[in-house]
């Protein structure tokens, strides 16, 4: 190889070397982007389960149990784990909305991942 040759595979090799820069910077950027999101997801959720918390607590302080048949307290079987776990009547709708949900993002078998 001659010094031309071996100067055309240095550029070469820079050109490749400051593409696979960006390439990384943008996957960085993603990244943190997805980071991002993932955070105010977590924000929602806890929102979510204060307000869930909340109404079960006032219906639980109603005197009129039988006009809150969602709160009433089941049994039901842990997916994953087989165990006994009591939940409010409102637990096959979690369920129900997680495997939906799973499914139209892919995810095979979402009772392995669930409650």
């Amino acid at each position: 190889m001659d010094d031309m040759e071996a100067a055309i595979e240095r550029a070469e090799l820079r050109a490749e070397l400051a593409a696979l820069r960006q390439e990384m910077e943008t996957l960085r950027a993603e990244l943190e982007e997805m980071h991002a999101d993932a955070d105010l997801e977590a924000c929602h959720v806890a929102g979510l389960t204060a307000q869930l918390k909340a109404l079960i607590a006032e219906g639980d302080a109603c005197p009129n149990q039988a006009a809150h048949p969602l709160l009433a307290r089941t049994t039901y079987t842990h997916a994953r784990t087989g165990e006994a776990i009591t939940k409010t009547g409102a637990f096959p709708l979690y369920r129900e909305a997680f495997d939906a949900e799973a499914r139209r993002l892919g995810i095979e078998n979402p009772e392995e991942l669930r409650a």
